[in-house]
């Protein structure tokens, strides 16, 4: 066996939601981490349930990245599925001695991991098992360091606005939902009626989700202060979080679970725009809890204004990093 160096693993695929969580929790438990990029083979392919913690699932590449360090990790983050069974296979090559934390379903028992983390929103029937962490919503990478590091990198832009700023984070389309063109058309037409009323201006941004349609549509159809910010021209600075860190307010769209997430570790008002074909009924789950707990508002049809209503930080990514240091990790850690 390789020795235990007290550091986090963190298992990077091509998905940059996942690895951003994984990154916001690493930074929370507070030792040291380093990134191990994945590259899978063909097996991949199949289901978690054939080779689930076999060597065979990554390309000989990343094979080789892990054979030259000398050590192993004391934890090990994996987010999603594929990343599962490297995680597993990782941990038998420590004799156990690494520890599992995993971020979403793995579609494997959830007994082989020493964590699972998964939102409330997500139908699973574990409810009896000691080491699932449910969440509101996703964790975030969203930090005061992170957000002031942005927020003087940004600005030259946003310092010198004195209107107030309303953030208006556009998303778009997934396999199982359909953001159409009249959606957009509303949106713009609600959220230009509430920069007026309140002399603002909307600081929008769209995603990697947003089909140009609804870019457009939005655009021709808003009837205020407005400065749109596309992310495919600025893929190289992009300027998402030092918005939601000079927004005043938060407009998002109710099919991204991340950016309302994020939006909602700031502790500013939220409003979430939704229609029928924009989320699924498990997003719709997600916005219910939020409502509940006063997290967010739902961005109504007549909504003229919006409201510094009691709003608190959902700070999910802090509370879960404590609780795993604070009892499986306790000693574990020192």
């Amino acid at each position: 066996m390789k020795n235990i160096k007290n550091e986090i693993w963190i298992l990077a695929d091509d998905r940059p939601g996942t690895f951003s969580q994984s990154v916001g929790l690493a930074e929370e438990i507070g030792l040291e981490y380093k990134i191990i990029k994945l590259d899978y083979s063909f097996f991949s392919i199949l289901p978690n349930c054939f080779l689930s913690s076999s060597s065979l699932r990554i390309s000989r590449k990343t094979k080789k990245t892990i054979s030259e360090l000398n050590y192993l990790p004391k934890i090990i983050i994996s987010a999603g599925r594929r990343c599962a069974p490297i995680a597993l296979y990782l941990q038998k090559k420590s004799e156990g001695k690494s520890k599992i934390i995993q971020i979403m379903n793995p579609n494997l028992n959830f007994k082989k991991f020493d964590f699972v983390i998964l939102p409330k929103h997500d139908k699973i029937k574990s409810d009896n098992l000691p080491n699932l962490i449910t969440t509101i919503g996703s964790l975030t990478k969203v930090n005061d360091k992170i957000i002031e590091s942005e927020r003087q990198k940004f600005s030259a832009e946003f310092a010198n606005i004195s209107k107030t700023k309303i953030a208006l984070l556009l998303g778009g389309s997934s396999k199982k939902t359909k953001f159409e063109k009249d959606s957009a058309i509303k949106l713009a037409k609600i959220a230009s009626k509430v920069a007026r009323k309140m002399d603002a201006v909307l600081l929008i941004l769209n995603s990697r989700r947003t089909d140009e349609e609804l870019s457009v549509a939005l655009k021709e159809n808003l009837n205020c202060d407005f400065k749109f910010f596309d992310w495919k021209e600025n893929t190289q600075r992009n300027p998402y979080l030092a918005i939601i860190s000079y927004a005043d307010f938060f407009i998002a769209t109710g099919d991204s679970v991340s950016m309302i997430s994020e939006c909602g570790a700031m502790g500013k008002p939220l409003y979430i725009f939704d229609e029928e074909n924009i989320s699924s009924n498990k997003h719709r789950k997600f916005h219910q809890n939020l409502f509940a707990k006063n997290y967010a508002k739902k961005l109504e049809d007549q909504t003229e204004v919006l409201e510094k209503f009691s709003q608190k930080k959902l700070e999910e990514t802090k509370r879960v990093a404590l609780l795993i240091k604070n009892t499986f990790f306790k000693y574990y850690l020192d």
